[in-house]
């Protein structure tokens, strides 16, 4: 953070906050191994990942809104395992919603990019974040070295804590299915499925431009407070990077597990929701009865795309152009996208 960041003094302040944070979750799973607390049986969980703004988030509020389905919100993630009877989940909201009332004012743009709310199912990389091995401290600033290095490292350790996360939520909701979202995972699969042989992984896929344009976008509105000049160039560079790695992890991972992983496009989503979850269910062996239809049905309906906001981005920002991207990733573009 301190090398390769270049911080400003907020976002010195802001990092050391959340690493903070982040050693006493890691702590906290610690004591809840010690006194019993992660040894549930886990309904099979159903996990979305794929590379950022592939609409994971779309999907994963959709499989949310099921009745049947546990899903995380926001105050739930930022900090699993509570500090001690008095941290309730009343606190927690009360915290985590005080939190976003200052990111809100200081970035009110991020809602029609990743709307975040405290009770609103949100992606569980705040979990995966006490390993130290997560790209959430990418989203908070621009540590080029680290991510690479994130990017190629062995998460067996780091899934490993997070199974035990997983069994002790699954303690707090009996009986639900556990639904779970996020691109953090994507170059990790191998090592998630090693870790919970119980779960579904839901792979997204979205056109490349999109993708890429969209992803750029979102990494300036979440790091430009932190940062005392942004370097756009060097940014592309360092997604880039992530994103080849990802995408060669993921195919590698896919052939060994073909029980286990379903690829859904982003065009699919978009144009018939229900019919993809439908397909989801079907993969992971469940029912989609007439109430849960309902309530899915009910959630896309209250919440239409644009609903908090337009996103809009250029490629050309970021020192890319459209050619050069549809050239790089053509191979993988016309399996998964086209």
């Amino acid at each position: 953070m301190e090398e390769d960041a270049n911080l400003n003094p907020y976002g010195r302040m802001m990092a050391a906050g959340v690493i903070k944070a982040q050693l006493v979750n890691r702590l906290l799973l610690q004591r809840a191994r010690a006194q019993g607390q992660t040894r549930a049986d886990l309904l099979a969980p159903i996990i979305v990942t794929g590379l950022p703004r592939t609409g994971t988030t779309f999907l994963h509020r959709l499989l949310a809104a099921d009745p049947a389905h546990a899903s995380l919100p926001y105050w739930q993630v930022r900090r699993p395992i509570p500090l001690n009877p008095q941290d309730t989940p009343e606190a927690r909201l009360t915290e985590a919603t005080a939190f976003l009332e200052v990111r809100r004012a200081l970035t009110p743009e991020l809602d029609g990019i990743h709307l975040i709310r405290p009770e609103s199912p949100e992606e569980c990389f705040w979990m995966t974040a006490q390993s130290m091995v997560s790209r959430l401290y990418w989203n908070l600033a621009p540590v080029h070295g680290y991510q690479r290095w994130v990017s190629r490292a062995d998460k067996t350790a780091k899934y490993a804590d997070y199974a035990d996360q997983l069994r002790y939520l699954q303690g707090v909701y009996p009986g639900q299915r556990l639904v779970l979202k996020a691109p953090d995972h994507n170059d990790g699969i191998a090592e998630l499925l090693a870790a919970l042989p119980e779960a579904k992984v839901i792979i997204t896929h979205r056109d490349m431009i999109e993708q890429m344009g969209s992803y750029f976008s979102l990494g300036r509105t979440t790091r430009i407070l932190a940062v005392n000049a942004p370097d756009p160039a060097r940014e592309a560079e360092t997604i880039v990077d992530m994103t080849d790695v990802s995408l060669a992890k993921m195919d590698a991972v896919r052939s060994t597990h073909p029980d286990r992983i379903l690829d859904v496009r982003y065009t699919d989503m978009m144009a018939d929701p229900l019919a993809t979850v439908e397909r989801i269910y079907g993969f992971c062996g469940l029912s989609l009865a007439e109430t849960r239809r309902a309530a899915i049905a009910q959630h896309h309906a209250n919440n239409p795309k644009g609903k908090h906001g337009e996103h809009a981005y250029s490629l050309a920002e970021f020192g890319l152009d459209d050619e050069w991207v549809r050239a790089r990733y053509a191979a993988y573009s016309a399996t998964f996208v086209n």
